[in-house]
């Protein structure tokens, strides 16, 4: 069974919608999906706290369709960015230099639960500035707009390593392999990782003109962000969220409207030679499977 963990703001959504779209044909090609629409609807993930008898009570929905998929000799993949305990915002993101503090113990929980004992965990991985700069922007598409120094107070951005989390579940008990891959290179993978994760070819699932070629969510440019206050402002009576898709519609990202530049250059630079680095990590550890080079 293969687990679609994440990370947040890597392109999941536009992966999930693909694979969504094409979740007949995939069945018919020998693959179960299990994508955000069922595991946040009727076969809900349990609260990763409840104890174990409501874990288990919860939990028996989706065990029974993933038991009736590999009774059938399927290949089961679920997907949900959210598995690991996370979400796109501190401390579930990060804390300190760790990237997901809960990752391993919830993700050993599910597998536990789920009776799976060979899981290939497949995480996707971006440069940590970027990563953090689109989880604050995430804030805004929520409604909760802030400042980015508010966003990782407590986040030691130099101290974050992929490969530090990687390794933490790639030692799980229940775990044979973690396959992992670069958000920035996402559009050029198509071709290695759908088959990875489904075993079907890329050429033979649909690619709805919706899908093609962009990104799912797209965040908020600098200008969009600077101008939330002043909207609110204005506007006493309007709610953060509608300031923010106000503010973003009348400056969109783009090349005129860029995203914002939240850390000093030299920081930036820094960070991606440091996960340039921790990618080369990542490839030589064992039982892990790098998409790229």
């Amino acid at each position: 069974m293969l687990l679609h963990i994440g990370a947040h703001k890597t392109a999941s959504t536009h992966l999930q919608s693909v694979l969504l779209a094409n979740r007949d044909r995939l069945r018919a090609a020998g693959c179960a999906y299990f994508g955000p629409d069922l595991l946040r609807g009727d076969l809900k993930l349990p609260r990763a706290r409840a104890v174990a008898s409501v874990y288990q009570r919860d939990l028996s929905p989706l065990r029974g369709a993933v038991d009736a998929a590999r009774a059938e000799g399927c290949r089961v993949l679920l997907s949900d960015e959210n598995i690991h305990g996370g979400g796109p915002r501190p401390p579930l993101l990060a804390a300190g230099g760790v990237y997901y503090p809960q990752a391993e113990a919830r993700v050993a929980r599910l597998l536990e639960g789920l009776g799976v004992r060979d899981a290939v965990l497949c995480l996707a991985l971006r440069e940590p500035v970027a990563h953090l700069v689109s989880g604050w922007g995430h804030q805004y598409l929520a409604g909760r707009p802030m400042s980015f120094a508010e966003y990782c107070a407590d986040v030691d951005i130099a101290a974050l390593r992929w490969s530090e989390l990687v390794g933490r579940l790639a030692g799980l008990r229940d775990v044979a392999q973690v396959l992992v891959w670069r958000q920035e290179e996402y559009g050029a993978l198509a071709g290695r990782l759908f088959p990875a994760l489904t075993g079907v070819e890329a050429a033979a699932l649909d690619w709805p003109e919706a899908l093609a070629g962009r990104a799912s969510l797209v965040g908020p440019s600098a200008r969009a962000m600077e101008e939330v206050p002043g909207i609110m402002a204005r506007n006493p009576g309007l709610e953060p969220k509608q300031a923010v898709r106000r503010a973003m519609r009348r400056f969109p990202k783009s090349a005129q409207w860029p995203a914002p530049e939240a850390v000093a250059a030299d920081l930036r630079a820094a960070s991606c030679a440091q996960y340039a680095a921790d990618w080369a990590r990542l490839c030589a550890m064992p039982g892990v499977t790098c998409l790229t080079p």
